[in-house]
Protein backbone atom coordinates (compact mmCIF):
# COMPACT_ATOMS: atom_id res chain seq x y z
CA UNK A 1 0.00 0.00 0.00
CA UNK A 2 3.06 2.05 0.74
CA UNK A 3 4.37 2.02 -3.27
CA UNK A 4 0.63 2.91 -4.57
CA UNK A 5 0.51 5.71 -1.86
CA UNK A 6 3.59 7.20 -3.01
CA UNK A 7 2.58 6.97 -6.19
CA UNK A 8 -0.92 8.61 -6.15
CA UNK A 9 -0.12 11.09 -3.26
CA UNK A 10 1.82 13.51 -5.46
CA UNK A 11 -0.93 14.34 -7.57
CA UNK A 12 -4.27 13.47 -5.59
CA UNK A 13 -2.57 14.85 -2.21
CA UNK A 14 -2.55 11.92 0.35
CA UNK A 15 -6.61 11.77 1.98
CA UNK A 16 -7.41 11.14 -1.68
CA UNK A 17 -5.05 8.68 -2.59
CA UNK A 18 -5.65 6.73 0.76
CA UNK A 19 -9.95 6.71 -0.44
CA UNK A 20 -9.45 5.89 -3.83
CA UNK A 21 -7.17 2.73 -2.04
CA UNK A 22 -9.99 2.37 0.51
CA UNK A 23 -12.08 1.97 -2.74
CA UNK A 24 -10.59 -0.34 -4.82
CA UNK A 25 -10.13 -2.60 -1.41
CA UNK A 26 -13.77 -2.41 -0.60
CA UNK A 27 -14.73 -3.27 -4.03
CA UNK A 28 -12.41 -6.69 -3.51
CA UNK A 29 -10.15 -5.13 -6.51
CA UNK A 30 -7.55 -3.95 -4.68
CA UNK A 31 -5.12 -1.65 -6.33
CA UNK A 32 -1.29 -2.48 -7.76
CA UNK A 33 1.76 -0.26 -8.44
CA UNK A 34 1.19 -1.14 -12.23
CA UNK A 35 -2.88 -0.46 -11.86
CA UNK A 36 -2.39 2.93 -9.96
CA UNK A 37 0.61 4.63 -12.66
CA UNK A 38 -2.59 3.55 -15.16
CA UNK A 39 -5.33 5.59 -12.80
CA UNK A 40 -3.30 8.55 -12.45
CA UNK A 41 -2.65 8.56 -16.08
CA UNK A 42 -6.53 8.14 -17.07
CA UNK A 43 -7.08 10.94 -14.40
CA UNK A 44 -4.00 13.63 -15.74
CA UNK A 45 -5.66 13.06 -19.43
CA UNK A 46 -9.06 15.12 -17.70
CA UNK A 47 -6.86 18.28 -17.12
CA UNK A 48 -8.15 18.00 -13.63
CA UNK A 49 -6.53 14.72 -11.51
CA UNK A 50 -8.41 15.66 -8.27
CA UNK A 51 -11.62 16.36 -9.40
CA UNK A 52 -11.50 13.16 -11.92
CA UNK A 53 -11.05 11.07 -8.83
CA UNK A 54 -13.38 12.81 -6.80
CA UNK A 55 -15.69 11.77 -9.66
CA UNK A 56 -14.82 7.85 -10.28
CA UNK A 57 -15.52 7.71 -6.24
CA UNK A 58 -18.66 9.50 -6.16
CA UNK A 59 -19.91 6.99 -9.16
CA UNK A 60 -18.47 4.12 -7.34
CA UNK A 61 -16.27 2.87 -10.61
CA UNK A 62 -14.29 -0.07 -10.42
CA UNK A 63 -11.98 1.54 -13.18
CA UNK A 64 -12.15 5.10 -14.70
CA UNK A 65 -11.39 6.49 -18.13
CA UNK A 66 -10.80 9.82 -19.08
CA UNK A 67 -13.28 9.89 -21.87
CA UNK A 68 -16.20 9.42 -19.57
CA UNK A 69 -15.64 12.97 -18.51
CA UNK A 70 -15.54 14.82 -21.21
CA UNK A 71 -18.65 16.74 -21.47
CA UNK A 72 -20.87 16.33 -24.14
CA UNK A 73 -19.27 13.40 -26.08
CA UNK A 74 -21.47 10.22 -25.78
CA UNK A 75 -19.97 6.89 -23.96
CA UNK A 76 -20.29 4.01 -26.64
CA UNK A 77 -18.48 0.76 -25.67
CA UNK A 78 -18.44 -1.13 -29.25
CA UNK A 79 -18.03 -4.08 -26.90
CA UNK A 80 -21.35 -3.77 -25.75
CA UNK A 81 -23.10 -0.86 -27.70
CA UNK A 82 -25.78 1.27 -26.49
CA UNK A 83 -28.37 2.43 -28.72
CA UNK A 84 -27.03 6.16 -29.89
CA UNK A 85 -29.36 9.31 -28.62
CA UNK A 86 -30.43 10.00 -32.52
CA UNK A 87 -32.19 6.17 -32.32
CA UNK A 88 -35.50 6.29 -33.33
CA UNK A 89 -36.28 4.43 -29.84
CA UNK A 90 -34.58 6.99 -27.95
CA UNK A 91 -36.11 10.27 -28.37
CA UNK A 92 -37.09 13.07 -26.93
CA UNK A 93 -38.87 13.11 -23.36
CA UNK A 94 -41.98 13.60 -24.18
CA UNK A 95 -44.47 15.25 -21.10
CA UNK A 96 -47.12 13.27 -20.22
CA UNK A 97 -50.29 14.82 -18.43
CA UNK A 98 -51.74 12.81 -15.84
CA UNK A 99 -55.06 11.30 -16.14
CA UNK A 100 -58.59 12.43 -16.35
CA UNK A 101 -60.49 11.66 -12.94
CA UNK A 102 -62.91 8.64 -12.97
CA UNK A 103 -66.38 8.73 -11.87
CA UNK A 104 -67.71 7.28 -8.90
CA UNK A 105 -69.63 5.18 -10.71
CA UNK A 106 -66.74 4.16 -13.01
CA UNK A 107 -64.72 3.36 -9.81
CA UNK A 108 -68.00 1.70 -8.23
CA UNK A 109 -67.38 -0.71 -11.69
CA UNK A 110 -63.92 -1.06 -11.56
CA UNK A 111 -63.72 -2.49 -7.50
CA UNK A 112 -66.85 -4.85 -8.84
CA UNK A 113 -64.71 -6.24 -11.72
CA UNK A 114 -61.44 -6.64 -9.10
CA UNK A 115 -63.78 -8.60 -6.78
CA UNK A 116 -65.17 -10.66 -9.28
CA UNK A 117 -61.47 -11.27 -10.66
CA UNK A 118 -59.90 -12.00 -6.87
CA UNK A 119 -63.04 -14.31 -6.23
CA UNK A 120 -62.27 -15.90 -9.55
CA UNK A 121 -58.69 -16.66 -8.36
CA UNK A 122 -57.58 -14.56 -11.62
CA UNK A 123 -55.93 -12.06 -9.13
CA UNK A 124 -54.15 -12.38 -6.41
CA UNK A 125 -52.10 -15.71 -7.01
CA UNK A 126 -48.65 -16.07 -6.96
CA UNK A 127 -46.77 -17.70 -9.96
CA UNK A 128 -44.41 -20.55 -9.38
Amino acid sequence: MKEILEILAPVLGEELAKDVIAHRKGLKCPLTARGAKALLKQYEMTGNAVEAAEEHLNRGWQGFKAEWMQKGKSFRDERNPMPLKTSANYGPAEIVSPPEPISPEEAERRRQMVAKLRAEGVIGRTMQ
